[in-house]
């Protein structure tokens, strides 16, 4: 049973995903911002659900995905919406749960890895610091965001040695696209030498991505057994092409019949009584003043 509260930190998460997604865009169609975050809507519910039971002493490793930074609980959105060229690593916070983090002068790497460099994976770093906190067995984990698992320039024989050595690691896959979805699928990819590697003792799920509930669901079981050194486990969220969930209604559908992640969510919340109209507003109102705090410096 996920409670209350959680279920309201998830679709308050998707909102602020959702409307920084919205700004970024308006500030790269007005010049102001130099990239567009907006190729990662839809991934609401999968952004909310990873990151609704990490720590701020978790070692995140996401190149490129500041989506998915703007949701982790405890990180200030003007740390998000930072100059591109100044990473968000090292220490977060010092409140509870927040010491002992990793600092890049200490181990070569930091607590959680920078939002810049190249777009591809940076696993070489979220490795080391994963064998960093398995040999603490201090109950922190390493959650890599895999843009491509079939890409050829993924190291295969770094993913085997994340199962040999049962490093505590989330691995997530988000397929927002058709195209990489099929390729992914088909024979050719799953005969992929990197693909081999994931399968070669770490645990594979599938789940649908447009569900935070489902999304949220694995990705705290999995989260759960690296802290709990049971192994690391592969989390393969996938949207496009899928039909909708039974009892999904017109209403909470969006172009072309694809479910709308935060509207799906709005309307289970409301047959649980949880969300009314004016507390929608209020969340809103109160993300939307967050949001226009930390782009100030881009809006003038």
């Amino acid at each position: 049973m996920i409670s209350r509260e959680k279920l309201m930190q998830l679709y308050a998460a998707m909102v602020k995903s959702r409307m920084i997604a919205e700004r970024t865009a308006e500030l790269a169609r007005q010049g102001k911002l130099q990239h567009d975050w907006g190729d990662e809507t839809g991934s609401e519910a999968t952004l909310a659900g990873i990151a609704a039971d990490l720590r701020l002493d978790d070692t995140v490793s996401a190149p490129g995905n500041r989506l998915l930074w703007s949701v982790i609980e405890g990180i200030p959105l003007e740390r998000v919406f930072g100059p591109i060229s100044a990473p968000l690593k090292g220490n977060l916070g010092s409140g509870p749960g927040q010491n002992g983090n990793l600092s890049a002068g200490k181990n070569g790497h930091s607590a959680h890895m920078p939002l810049t460099g190249a777009l591809g994976i940076d696993l070489s770093a979220a490795t080391q610091a994963a064998a960093a906190h398995k040999a603490a067995n201090d109950g922190r984990i390493a959650l890599v965001f895999i843009k491509d698992p079939s890409a050829s320039d993924v190291p295969d024989k770094q993913l085997q040695f994340v199962s040999r050595r049962n490093l505590p690691m989330v691995l997530l896959c988000h397929f927002g696209s058709e195209e990489r979805q099929r390729n992914f699928l088909s024979p050719r990819g799953r005969m992929n030498g990197a693909i081999e590697a994931l399968a070669f003792g770490i645990a594979r799920i599938a789940v649908d991505a447009r569900d935070v509930l489902a999304v949220y669901r694995v990705a705290s079981e999995s989260i759960s057994r690296a802290r709990q050194r049971r192994g690391p486990t592969l989390i393969e969220c996938i949207d496009h092409g899928l039909p909708a969930p039974a009892g999904t209604r017109v209403a909470e559908r969006g172009p072309s019949s694809v479910v709308d992640p935060v509207r799906a969510m709005e309307s289970y919340l409301g047959k649980k009584r949880l969300l009314t109209a004016a507390l929608k507003q209020q969340i809103e109102s109160q993300l939307r003043r967050e949001i226009d705090a930390a782009t100030a410096h881009l809006m003038n």
